[in-house]
């Protein structure tokens, strides 16, 4: 099975074991249930938990995605507000309102990645998508290869001219 479709195995699980679907109409970031970053942490065999309990905040995890990845750390404000607007900076957010019922388009994590669009960028080594800085590495890689850098995602072009955030 290569790593996207475990990936989306595994979402899917998680989805019908402990994820009831939300009511219609419903949008929310908050997991789909108070513990659904912890089933999928623990049915993909990393613990339990979840990306809160990664030592540090948002600065620090995503001056250590900076590092990582070698983007210039000029990304650092840019980067804190598309986090912001995606999960509130809380590593866990798991918006399952989004996925249309499909498990496996259930945005996750810090940067609310696609479990298939993290698989992509994903650094080796580093397939954590719920872990801050493993996410926030791969979209600063989805970012790179997308727009460009932060200021060219359609969330922050948008607020730069006045409007409201737009998922990027």
């Amino acid at each position: 099975m290569d790593g996207i479709t475990a990936v989306e195995a595994r979402v899917a699980e998680i989805c019908r074991r402990f994820a009831p679907p939300p009511p219609a109409g419903a949008a929310t970031t908050a997991p789909a249930g108070a513990d659904f970053a912890s089933h999928l942490r623990t049915a993909m065999g990393l613990g339990g938990g979840g990306g809160a309990t990664v030592p540090g905040d948002a600065n620090g995890w995503i001056a250590e995605a900076i590092a990582r990845t070698g983007v210039p750390s000029s990304w650092a404000p840019a980067l804190r507000a598309i986090a912001q607007h995606e999960s509130s900076l809380n590593p866990d957010a798991a918006n399952v309102a989004a996925s249309g019922g499909n498990p496996a388009g259930t945005p996750l994590g810090l940067m609310q990645m696609l479990p298939s669009t993290f698989a992509a960028h994903a650094q080796p080594g580093h397939t954590d998508i719920l872990d801050p800085v493993d996410n926030l590495s791969a979209a600063i890689d989805y970012i790179k290869d997308r727009y460009g850098d932060p200021t060219g995602t359609p969330g922050l072009r948008a607020l730069a001219r006045g409007g409201h955030y737009v998922g990027y």
